[in-house]
């Protein structure tokens, strides 16, 4: 269950269903003020490559783990390619920015969703976690339901699947409820980069909670 706090953090149930408080990355300590906002990633897996006059090249990519749409010159492509990651702190990828979704390439927002499934995929035990803590937001919907093609019948029956222990793997959520979780996560990640305004926002409460 989520539920938004004064502070800008939430609480969320854990598998004993007690409420625990999480902190969303973007909430700011003082001495956290003036620090690279991306500090705490670590990889970048490419979505596009692009050459840029008079030299070098430009990637846009997905930083790892939290997932936030970046670009960022880059003064010798030698082994990286579309699809793969690269360790961000390569002395040949320069400072990087963020880039707005509706500004990526066609390359980069047709890589997108297997990107971001595939970042899910290589840090599982972080995405999960929306499976085996969404509880109910009302009376009549469910955390569920954030999800694309989910209803309020098929929440009910994922809650019934997962029972006390929930689920260890995104293959055990596909097989007891029918689903493509991954790419079902993937897409509603998409779906709150393109409008900032989305709430809840899975990306904040999950993704890019300080652990």
């Amino acid at each position: 269950m989520f539920k938004a706090l004064p502070n800008n953090s939430f609480m969320r149930e854990n598998h004993s269903g007690e409420l625990e408080i999480m902190q969303p990355e973007d909430s700011k300590d003082p001495d956290e003020e003036g620090k690279d906002p991306f500090h705490g990633e670590a990889r970048l897996r490419i979505l596009d490559i692009q050459e840029r006059r008079p030299v070098g090249h430009e990637i846009q990519c997905i930083s790892e783990p939290s997932l936030y749409l970046l670009r960022a010159r880059v003064s010798n492509i030698d082994g990286i390619s579309v699809g793969e990651t690269i360790e961000i702190s390569l002395e040949s990828i320069g400072s990087l920015s963020e880039v707005r979704l509706k500004d990526l390439t066609g390359t980069s927002q047709q890589e997108l969703i297997t990107g971001l499934s595939n970042s899910i995929q290589a840090d599982p035990e972080r995405h999960i976690s929306f499976y085996n803590s969404a509880g109910p937001m009302s009376l009549k919907f469910h955390s569920y339901q954030l999800l694309s093609g989910i209803g309020n019948s098929k929440a009910i029956q994922m809650v019934q699947k997962r029972g006390i222990a929930g689920w260890q793997t995104f293959e055990d959520v596909d097989e007891a409820c029918g689903i493509e979780s991954i790419r079902l996560l993937a897409e509603r990640y998409v779906k709150e980069m393109e409008d900032v305004a989305q709430t809840p926002r899975l990306l904040d409460l999950l993704v890019r909670t300080e652990k």
